[in-house]
């Protein structure tokens, strides 16, 4: 018996150690129909998993089936608000080409100190865009398929605390922005 309460005593205080933030893992959600997307038998629509730390103030995730266009080979992060549809580029992210199953493309993404412990405002989702080599963007690249209609997301997620409704677009699950219903879908 004495055995089982120590065992329960070390079980108790290894999950303390965790932040509890940190513990909140979100699936990551990719669009079909994006530059370079070319599916092919086994492919996949993108996805993966994402956490935050509010200790750390950084995101740590994993992605599967993500394909980058040959002109935009880099993968940045942002904070993205669909109401007033700005962004606030937040890092760019190791890209791994290739991964399927259980061959993952991982990362680590700090973020600025405003952020820390969770205080994300009015921001509403984590996303990914590709970008040029070596750019330092202002704004997220949109979608040479659909120019008019930016940003184009190649993943995203909602932060703690999103109201964001989730809504089908008939090409994979998508948002829809919160306002603005002239626009339905990301791609």
């Amino acid at each position: 018996m004495r055995l089982i309460v120590a065992l329960m005593s070390c079980v108790a205080l290894a999950a303390a150690a965790i932040p509890a933030g940190a513990q909140e893992v979100r699936e990551l959600l990719g669009s079909w129909l994006i530059d370079g997307y070319t599916f092919k038998p086994g492919d996949r629509s993108p996805r993966g998993t994402i956490a935050y730390d509010p200790q750390a103030n950084t995101f740590r995730g994993t992605y599967v089936g993500v394909k980058l266009p040959g002109d935009r080979p880099e993968l940045h992060a942002w904070l993205y608000n669909t109401e007033t549809r700005k962004a606030l580029h937040v890092g760019r992210i190791p890209y791994r080409a290739g991964t399927v199953g259980k061959t993952k493309g991982d990362f680590a993404l700090p973020l600025p100190g405003e952020f820390k412990g969770g205080k994300f405002a009015g921001w509403e989702l984590i996303a990914f865009t590709a970008e040029a080599a070596g750019a330092a963007p202002a704004a997220p690249s949109g979608s040479k398929i659909q120019k008019a209609q930016k940003p184009a997301f190649y993943l995203y997620a909602p932060l703690p605390g999103a109201s964001v409704p989730g809504a089908y677009c008939g090409h994979g699950q998508d948002f829809t922005f919160t306002s603005n219903q002239d626009h339905t879908c990301f791609d």
